[in-house]
């Protein structure tokens, strides 16, 4: 079954004050970028879902397969059916919902619930602790019914789909980062953006004029919080 990621950042990021697909998480990665790294390990094929900020978050990440919601100001739910009538033409089985300021979450975590999800199952959602969090995941006829919800809100339009919810020991499924002092206390600095993605082919100023044959080459988990936030 084929299993595709849908990362929500299209939203405005208000409280952050920076794109929060362009804030750096680990080891210099975006929020967005851990997340894709984290999906692709548990075997989905990934798409981010962008609105605001478009142009530069499309710089920073040239490797991540990326679709624009023109109705992002609309709400989450309009990124969701951008992010829908994407991975239905991607051919998927099995769709996986997520923001992209909730980058903690474990690859072995996203494994247990794909193979979780059966014939038999509409959708599931993990829970720590008893908070409820995500991934969502959904069948294919479970996600074609969200898309054509009446609905304007996520939540909303969840109502509609029975979803089993499974405790899980990840506490990523519920850290949301989506206010500067979340993020100050999870990583003990002000928000900040990821360092501009390593251009292959190019020269740093310094190497310049060094002799022929020379060259150089150059080269995620914080504790609970609430649920995703705009």
């Amino acid at each position: 079954m084929k299993a595709v990621a849908i990362i929500l950042a299209a939203g405005e990021s208000r409280k952050m004050g920076y794109p929060k697909a362009l804030i750096e998480h680990e080891g210099g990665r975006s929020f967005l970028q851990s997340l894709a790294s984290t999906f692709g390990k548990a075997g989905c094929t990934v798409l981010g879902v962008i609105g605001k900020d478009a142009d530069a978050v499309r710089d920073q990440h040239p490797a991540v397969h990326l679709v624009e919601s023109e109705q992002w100001q609309d709400g989450q739910l309009a990124s969701v059916k951008a992010g829908l009538e994407e991975a239905f033409e991607e051919g998927a089985d099995m769709v996986l919902l997520h923001p992209v300021d909730m980058p903690a979450l474990r690859a072995s975590t996203l494994k247990s619930l794909i193979k979780a999800l059966g014939d038999s199952v509409e959708g599931l959602r993990p829970e720590y602790e008893g908070a409820s969090g995500y991934p969502i995941v959904l069948s294919r006829a479970a996600a074609e019914r969200l898309r054509d919800s009446g609905e304007t809100q996520l939540e909303g339009a969840l109502r509609g789909v029975q979803l089993r919810r499974i405790p899980v020991k990840d506490p990523g499924v519920v850290v949301n980062i989506n206010t500067p002092e979340t993020y100050e206390r999870l990583f003990g600095s002000a928000p900040k953006l990821a360092p501009p993605p390593k251009r292959r082919g190019k020269k740093s100023e310094s190497s310049a004029g060094a002799s022929a044959g020379s060259g150089a080459s150059a080269p995620m988990e914080a504790s609970s919080e609430g649920l995703s936030g705009k």
